[in-house]
């Protein structure tokens, strides 16, 4: 594998060894595969139900909930390479089980359940828009000193709020009770000028050979007030996946909706002889919300 980056795009040369297991990764990728969905606590509803997904959509998801300063990290389709050769065959997610470092499955961990959290937020919960509180800060979300944040918030169909905040494990479900429980406190810390209608703590559970996902939508509690609105998420939404280049200059003439240029790669080119492969990242694509990875062969 020799990789090279030519006007903003990844190119990723295969060796002819390597064709193989990448055209069965992507094919993977866009296939459904089944998870366990657990309710709790909610009130119209409460017990499991399975789920199905594309790796795909979980792959982007993952991406864009774990962003970062850096305007490579997440353009770059980091997730496809790292994560996507876990979903093999059988529909499932494979977790290897050869990592022994404790540090590398909870970094996994994490970065599932941020992942699983905002497809939830998409999926289940059917939102317009969502970001994460870092980029809510970013716009002007002031927050009561001493409050935990949550990871995120979204704008729900109806326009009213929703705060979620994620957990992720490698293990049982058993593992991620008290995470949840602490994650409900997070939720219920934070008020708005908007009423919020869904408060969920959203936990992800990784076995070497299933998925599990269990949603927690406790009662709200003592709220703190903010000045945050679904305006101010509208806005977050748009600046955390706009990352203004260092070498880009932005025409005076170019409308303020489009005032930031997507930063770092939005390109990443698999080729071989014989075969190209290019993940390509659609900025605000509306007819799937506000961004996507689509697979182009």
């Amino acid at each position: 594998m020799n990789i090279t980056i030519e006007d903003n795009r990844v190119i990723v040369n295969l060796d002819p060894w390597e064709v193989e297991p990448f055209r069965a990764m992507f094919e993977n990728l866009d296939v459904d595969i089944r998870c366990t969905c657990e309710f709790r606590e909610f009130t119209q509803f409460n017990g499991e139900m399975t789920i199905e997904l594309k790796p795909m959509h979980l792959c982007r998801t993952i991406g864009e909930a774990n962003l970062s300063g850096d305007p490579f990290a997440t353009m770059s389709l980091y997730p496809f390479w790292k994560y996507g050769f876990a979903f093999g065959g059988l529909n499932r997610l494979i977790i290897d089980t050869g990592i022994t470092d404790k540090h590398k499955k909870a970094v996994a961990a994490d970065e599932f359940g941020m992942g699983f959290c905002a497809w939830a937020m998409e999926e289940i919960f059917d939102c317009d828009v969502w970001a994460d509180c870092s980029a809510l800060i970013g716009v002007g979300l002031v927050f009561p000193t001493g409050t935990r944040r949550p990871d995120f918030v979204c704008v729900l169909k109806d326009g009213s709020l929703g705060v979620f905040e994620a957990k992720g494990t490698t293990g049982t479900s058993g593992n991620i009770t008290g995470a949840l429980t602490d994650g409900k406190r997070q939720t219920a810390d934070i008020g708005a000028n908007d009423p919020i209608t869904k408060r969920v703590a959203v936990g992800a559970v990784l076995g070497e050979d299933f998925m599990r996902l269990i949603l927690l939508d406790p009662p709200g509690g003592d709220a703190k007030p903010t000045n945050l609105t679904a305006d101010l998420v509208k806005k977050a939404a748009i600046d955390m996946r706009r990352k203004r280049k260092p070498s880009t200059v932005i025409p005076a003439t170019e409308p303020e909706s489009r005032g930031e240029a997507m930063g770092g790669i939005i390109e990443t080119v698999f080729r071989a002889p014989g075969m190209e492969i290019t993940l390509k990242y659609e900025d605000l694509r509306k007819d799937k919300r506000h961004g996507w990875i689509d697979i182009v062969k």
